[in-house]
């Protein structure tokens, strides 16, 4: 379990959001902290942007409901990230030595 990209992305996600909720509350009165703020919550932001834009109805007094569907998307975005990040990371690593997991065309007898 501790071994799958999935699970680590999921912490690492975690992490991220409780930085992102630390930034908002100790940074925020700060003209780089308003910065550093607006860069790390602008992916969930942009995606409940757009998604609101398509909705048919107005959204007057859903202002709690797409606050919760942008840290959704901010979630999800930096679950991705860093599923990729690992993923990425572990095929290089794979490629350094990429005959200790698949078997080669010596046989078994001979190596």
């Amino acid at each position: 379990m501790l071994r799958t990209r999935i699970f680590w992305a999921i912490v690492l996600g975690i992490v991220s959001l409780v930085l992102i909720f630390e930034a908002k509350t100790n940074l925020a009165y700060g003209a780089v902290g308003t910065r550093v703020f607006a860069y790390l919550a602008a992916p969930g932001s942009h995606l409940a942007l757009a998604l609101s834009n398509s909705a048919s109805f107005a959204g007057e007094g859903w202002t709690k409901v797409w606050a919760g569907l942008a840290i959704a998307c901010n979630f999800l975005t930096y679950l991705f990230f860093w599923y990729v990040c690992i993923w990425i990371i572990s095929h290089l690593r794979k490629r350094q030595h990429p005959y200790e997991d698949e078997g080669t065309l010596v046989p078994p007898g001979l190596r």
